[in-house]
């Protein structure tokens, strides 16, 4: 059942709420102002050129100093394992000899630690705030180039005897 006044009233109340103020809010459209082009600043800010650190540099020469040193005892174990590679070369997985090989890779594996330690010293001196500046960043990239270089002359030399291997 529907009540007969329900009607009435409520036509009442939607003529009502049409006597109220009229509210003047802003408009929602751009203003003149936000059309302007945006000028933005001709010349960038320059860094100013700093020299390197004295300690920074102490600190890299020791480590591409171990890094060289790494790099030397690696190349020396480099040979050895070379020889029980080119023993193990077309030998059964499994045989003697191969399993010599193997444990020659892993072994020369392990020897490139070093150079690995190494890289990742330099690579925590760029962290440092105190190393900031122009003269201490160009150093530390050139000290970690000469490593990785290091570092991925040892790594094709493991994997072409993993390669050989088989």
């Amino acid at each position: 059942m529907r009540n007969p006044l329900i009607l009435p009233i409520f036509a009442a109340l939607l003529s009502l709420s049409a006597c109220g103020t009229q509210i003047r809010a802003p408009s929602l459209m751009s203003r003149p102002v936000e059309k302007q082009p945006i000028d933005m600043p001709a010349t960038e800010a320059v860094e100013r050129e700093t020299p390197a650190d004295p300690a920074l540099q102490a600190e890299l020469a020791k480590q591409l100093a171990a890094a060289e040193q790494g790099d030397k005892a690696f190349a020396a174990q480099r040979s050895t394992e070379e020889a029980a590679v080119a023993r193990a070369a077309g030998k059964a997985p499994g045989s003697e000899e191969w399993v010599r090989a193997q444990e020659g890779i892993t072994a020369l594996e392990a020897a490139r630690g070093p150079v690995r330690d190494a890289a990742m010293a330099i690579d925590m001196l760029r962290s440092n705030p105190a190393y900031a500046g122009t003269g201490s960043r160009a150093v530390i990239d050139a000290a970690a180039a000469k490593v990785e270089a290091i570092e991925q002359a040892e790594a094709a030399a493991v994997a072409s005897l993993a390669a050989t291997l088989g």
